[in-house]
């Protein structure tokens, strides 16, 4: 009888498919000159190391100290896009005067300024040295120029081919160096993979205004992409039929829910941006920033941080019934007000409960709790 835990290998080795091979500084220098390797792609954050990270990252690659891999997707173009390693390969071609300010936002490409060295723990003559100057005093050597072009890096591809709970559950542990992946940033990698047009859409409402308005996450969160994990959200209580177990892992749940619907192909994405756009336009006329804060009936007031049960608790229902509470935001109000002190709403949100659980029980109440207002 054949193994068992041999079937399993073999069965995900053929959902993943990667190739790996070092290549030197010089050669990933050409390719991102050359437009073939994208190393802030539109799902990625910015670069963010400080002078002491980027020269202690320099300082390593002189001494000849492994550096961690660097991750890329291979498009159906033949062309990389990273997924880790940002911040290294930003710090090197910023350091070498090559570094483009690339965002969504600014598609200029003019050249990030690169800045002088702080000396380092084992190179203290770094201090104040540039890749390239005509002072001799403050620059790299031709030598050392030379040396780090040549210094090598593993890059592992991941083709686009590879199985997408394989690339997600590889993405999950590509936590090396020193920028950590949130889970929606992974989950923006294979959202581009799989419909970079969708993922497009997703990313413009994230940005809608009164949206923001009615959910002040921090700063921290916002950087993690938490806007936009709020609208995959969105999406999943609108549509998801929920049959999974409460005790499914939850960044799995969402993700393996947006790429279902994804592969459906039956959300008019237009519809739903104006069906958004009015929910929370009506959410902030209505409740301000308070729209899914809670709400204490003894003081007469909301307050607290953006709780995620609110917005699980508010979005199906209210979304199901907009045309009714257009006209009848008093009872909107309301309705909001009174969730925190329902028995299923505190049920749903103890301590101890699983997300997952957690969503189906609030998504369930919320279809329930505000069907004609009721």
């Amino acid at each position: 009888m054949e193994n068992s835990l041999q079937k399993e290998i073999d069965l995900m080795a053929k959902a993943i498919k990667t190739d790996n091979y070092p290549m030197s500084i010089g050669e990933l220098a050409n390719l991102y000159q050359d437009g073939d390797l994208k190393i802030n792609p539109i799902y990625q954050r910015m670069f963010r190391w400080d002078i002491t990270q980027q020269s202690a990252l320099i300082e390593s690659i002189l001494l000849n100290i492994p550096i961690p891999p660097i991750y890329v997707y291979q498009n159906e173009k033949g062309k990389w896009n990273l997924i880790d390693g940002q911040q290294r390969l930003s710090t090197i071609f910023k350091f070498m005067g090559i570094l483009k300010k690339e965002s969504e936002e600014d598609e200029s490409h003019e050249l990030v300024k690169s800045e002088p060295l702080t000396c380092t723990k084992f190179l203290p003559s770094l201090e104040g040295k540039y890749w390239d100057n005509e002072d001799p005093n403050i620059s790299l050597t031709d030598a050392q120029r030379r040396y780090i072009k040549r210094a090598k890096i593993l890059i592992i591809i991941i083709d686009k081919s590879s199985d997408e709970f394989a690339q997600y559950e590889m993405f999950q542990r590509l936590n090396t160096g020193g920028s950590h992946l949130s889970p929606q940033e992974i989950r923006n990698c294979i959202l581009v993979m799989k419909n970079e047009e969708v993922y497009k859409k997703l990313k413009d409402m994230s940005k809608y205004q009164n949206f923001i308005n009615t959910l002040p996450i921090s700063e921290k969160d916002s950087e993690e992409q938490g806007y936009l994990e709020l609208i995959v959200k969105y999406f999943v209580l609108r549509y998801s039929s929920f049959n999974v177990s409460d005790s499914e892992n939850y960044n799995n749940f969402l993700t393996d829910e947006i790429l279902d619907l994804i592969n459906k192909n039956n959300i008019d994405f237009d519809k739903e941006e104006e069906l958004f756009k009015q929910t929370f336009d009506l959410l902030y006329e209505v409740m301000d920033e308070n729209a899914f804060k809670k709400y204490d009936a003894e003081k007469g007031k909301s307050s607290g941080a953006v709780l995620v049960g609110a917005y699980e608790a508010i979005i199906p229902g209210l979304t199901a019934n907009i045309n009714y509470y257009k006209d009848q935001k008093i009872e909107l109000e309301q309705t909001i007000k009174n969730i925190y002190s329902t028995d299923e709403y505190q049920s749903a949100t103890k301590r101890g409960i699983r997300p997952v659980a957690r969503i189906k029980k609030l998504s369930d109440f919320s279809k329930e709790n505000f069907l004609r207002g009721q």
